[in-house]
């Protein structure tokens, strides 16, 4: 059973990552920020984004039901109070010797239950945070690999106009959350979280 959540685990991460447009060439020199965190003024406080980062996985939990995990190897059980041990991506690639500052953002991924019916499952999630100022951007869905059984998920990507996006995926096998949130230039971020 462990490898079976681990499989559609992994599979769920890199469905997430390209929903959510996270996937760059290397060799690109473009920035890796989404469209709406490019708008979002980006003097944030870190302690701000990280909030907001739990506040959003937390309420997902919330909406979905169930016992929620952190997608790392110890599967641990899912705390929206635990502030510690996060660590922030960078937004840009700098040119050498340019002198630009550097951005960074909060992401995260939490691993939850299966559902029943992920087409209500959806409905219900996609309601709840358009109530709230998200705007769905994408949306699909797909059967789980022949070799896991039958089965199928939805996944879908909002966004918000402070440049928060949330790429929720409800399954009949395995149901997943991935924040990404919007670019700062506050230092601390460079931290791990304490």
């Amino acid at each position: 059973m462990n490898r079976l959540t681990l499989a559609v685990g992994s599979i769920a991460l890199a469905l997430a990552l390209t929903v959510a447009g996270c996937a760059t060439p290397f060799d690109s020199e473009d920035t890796m920020k989404s469209e709406n965190s490019q708008a979002v003024d980006q003097s944030r406080p870190a302690s701000e984004l990280l909030a907001r980062m739990l506040e959003l996985s937390d309420e997902t939990t919330k909406v979905h039901g169930g016992q929620w995990t952190y997608s790392n190897d110890a599967r641990s059980a899912w705390d929206g109070t635990k502030t510690s041990g996060y660590i922030a991506d960078t937004c840009t690639r700098l040119k050498p010797g340019s002198g630009e500052k550097r951005a960074y953002r909060y992401s995260s991924m939490i691993m939850g239950p299966a559902v029943e019916d992920p087409e209500a499952a959806m409905d219900k999630y996609v309601s709840h945070f358009e109530q709230q100022g998200f705007t769905e951007t994408n949306r699909y869905d797909s059967p789980v690999p022949k070799s896991l059984g039958p089965g199928y998920y939805i996944m879908v990507t909002l966004q918000d106009d402070e440049g928060s996006t949330l790429v929720y995926q409800a399954g009949t096998h395995l149901s997943s959350l991935s924040y990404e949130g919007p670019c700062s230039y506050d230092p601390a971020m460079e931290f791990r979280t304490t």
